[in-house]
């Protein structure tokens, strides 16, 4: 065995760290690191946390009480199969990685910015990472409605058996409601993302911050920060996600634009609060804030793997 391992050690020696560590990836994409950060981090929070997502949209449009989370995975289930829990999930993964990757860049972008070194004195600890959260929720908004819009009408209760698949479901809104119709959410989509981008960011490092006399693995305590950090952001966007998802699933013909409840995020609160109740805004609240509380632990736990892969230091 000392021999095998003698025997590679020149190998080793003569391969380059630089290769190693993969810092030439960035260079030979001719991306950034922390866009491909963002891309490995978005891909694998959607794998891990899409029937959460499902049972929460579908929390989300239907009126009334909802069942627990696990009675509505079950519901799900019994209603097509496991396959029906990871319905919507492929225009979930074309938005959510690029959305994620936009997310992230554009807050590593922000938070390195000279101009932000100011921010560092404030006496509001983590300024800095609120300020650069809250303005990667514009980018990432931009990304992601389009096919956030696809994902909901996939998932409505009302419209299974409406689209075929998730490019049926491109094709058919293309074809019935033209190219504006893509950007149906996307005032709701901003609120909710800048608004829980800039909680996330500055919860998660001031929790960071106060636990490091803590000993426990780097990997487990950025884990558990931005798990509570993702539930703590939640708490503040929920309302705005009902709203986007109500917002979406609405055609968008002649009678729906006259209708009421399309003219804006605000309006569609109001008529929330008027006819289903305060409690309404928190709609599919529990799957909602499981599946940002972990898919904040596995986004950004992946994001600086990924970053330290590709020799990004800091």
């Amino acid at each position: 065995m000392a021999s095998k391992e003698a025997g590679l050690a020149p190998l080793a020696a003569a391969v380059p760290s630089r290769v190693l560590s993969g810092a030439w990836i960035p260079e030979r994409l001719g991306l950034p690191p922390s866009a491909l950060s963002g891309l490995s981090a978005g891909l694998l929070e959607v794998l891990a946390v899409q029937p959460l997502d499902a049972v929460k949209t579908r929390f989300q449009l239907q009126a009334g009480s909802n069942p627990s989370v696990l009675r509505g995975l079950v519901e799900l289930v019994r209603e097509g199969g496991i396959l029906r829990l990871y319905r919507g999930m492929m225009p979930e993964v074309v938005s959510t990685v690029p959305g994620r990757t936009a997310m992230y860049n554009s807050y590593g972008l922000v938070l390195r910015h000279p101009a932000s070194e100011g921010l560092c004195r404030s006496p509001l600890g983590g300024t800095r990472e609120l300020v650069a959260g809250l303005c990667s929720g514009v980018p990432e908004a931009l990304v992601m409605t389009p096919l956030q819009l696809v994902k909901v009408r996939l998932q409505a209760k009302e419209y299974v058996g409406r689209y075929r698949n998730g490019w049926d479901c491109v094709l058919t809104i293309l074809r019935q409601e033209g190219p504006r119709a893509f950007l149906i959410g996307l005032e709701s989509t901003v609120y909710r993302n800048c608004i829980w981008n800039a909680a996330y960011f500055w919860s998660q490092s001031r929790l960071r911050k106060h636990s490091a006399p803590v000993v426990m693995p780097e990997a487990l305590r950025t884990a558990t920060a931005a798990f509570l950090g993702g539930a703590f952001a939640t708490c503040f966007n929920a309302p705005f996600d009902v709203a986007k998802s109500r917002r979406q699933r609405q055609l968008l013909d002649r009678a729906a634009v006259e209708s009421p409840q399309c003219r804006g995020t605000w309006a569609i609160l109001a008529r929330v609060v008027r006819e289903e109740g305060v409690r309404a805004l928190y709609k599919g609240f529990a799957p909602k804030v499981l599946r940002m509380a972990l898919g904040g632990a596995v986004g950004l736990v992946t994001f600086e793997a990924a970053q330290c892969f590709l020799g990004v230091e800091g």
